[in-house]
C-alpha cells in the first residue's frame, strides 16, 4: 500500500522552492522575452543552476550536492538500460 504519492505538478513547486531557499540558494527568474517564457535560476557561492521549473531545479541542486563536479560520472547508462528493459530492445 502506498503511504504517500507525489506527482510532478505545480502544487509541488512551492515546496521545491522552499527547500532550495532553506539550502541557502538565491532564487531568480530569467525572462526569455523572445519566447514569452521564463526559466528559474538559483545560485550559491560558485554554483548556479537553471531549469524550466522548480522541481527540475531542485533535482539539479540535489544531483550537485550528491555528486559534485562528478555529476555525470556513472557506472552505466541506467536511463538507456531501463528503456531497453521496458521496450524489449
Amino acid at each position: 500500500m502506498c503511504l504517500m504519492k507525489l506527482t510532478d505538478s505545480m502544487n509541488t513547486y512551492n515546496s521545491a522552492l522552499w527547500i532550495i531557499k532553506e539550502k541557502g540558494y538565491s532564487i531568480e527568474i530569467l525572462d526569455n522575452e523572445e519566447s514569452d517564457s521564463f526559466d528559474w535560476k538559483v545560485s550559491k557561492a560558485k554554483t548556479e543552476f537553471i531549469a524550466a521549473d522548480p522541481l527540475r531545479l531542485l533535482a539539479l541542486v540535489s544531483i550537485a550536492e550528491e555528486k559534485g563536479e562528478k555529476w555525470n560520472d556513472y557506472k552505466e547508462d541506467l536511463y538507456d538500460r531501463i528503456l531497453k528493459d521496458f521496450y524489449g530492445e
